[in-house]
């Protein structure tokens, strides 16, 4: 019995082993699984850190654009007195430019003009400028260089770089022959 003993010990010796080599292969096997799992979570939640910052990035953005909105509503109800005032400059005859309540009132336009500019607003140029139709809106056309902005109406204004108030301009458009001319040619032929 003894020699049979051993017989089964040593096939049971072999059976673990061969148990414990398929164990281990299995093991291993699942132990890689494991592994391609959390690296699937680790890239899951860094692309969801990344979705994060991006919100709130994107979100800081968003409310950026609502206070420069909200100011800009206050910024185009004070366009109009800024406009007001250079009329009044423009229209002021030159024997009272000197005076003292005209400085002062100047003084009152300056000061207007830099809290506008500080909080971002910047005036369009316009006069000898080509016609853009993102800074510019054209109210009348006349002969002269064609697309180029002869006058400007009324100025134009940005904040920061957003178009609040377009300049309102005469754009030439290019040498008009009058109907006369037009008309002589015609009766000549």
């Amino acid at each position: 019995m003894s020699e049979e003993g051993l017989t089964n010990d040593e096939t049971t010796e072999a059976g673990v082993e061969e148990v414990k080599a398929e164990d281990i292969e299995a093991l291993q096997q699942a132990l890689a699984e494991q592994e391609k799992e959390a690296e699937k979570y680790l890239a899951n939640w860094q692309r969801a850190q990344a979705d994060l910052a991006n919100y709130r990035k994107h979100a800081e953005q968003e409310k950026q654009e609502i206070v420069d909105f909200g100011n800009s509503t206050l910024i185009l109800s004070l366009l109009p007195i800024i406009d007001d005032f250079e009329r009044a400059f423009d229209s002021l005859p030159s024997e009272l430019c000197e005076m003292n309540w005209i400085e002062g009132i100047k003084i009152i336009y300056n000061s207007l003009k830099a809290v506008l500019e500080r909080a971002g607003v910047t005036e369009i140029k316009a006069k000898g400028e080509r016609f853009d139709p993102h800074l510019h809106e054209a109210v009348m056309g006349r002969a002269g260089e064609e697309g180029v902005i002869l006058e400007e109406i009324q100025k134009g204004y940005r904040l920061k770089d957003r178009v609040i108030r377009p300049s309102l301009v005469v754009v030439g458009k290019g040498k008009e022959e009058t109907e006369e001319e037009n008309d002589g040619e015609s009766s000549r032929d």
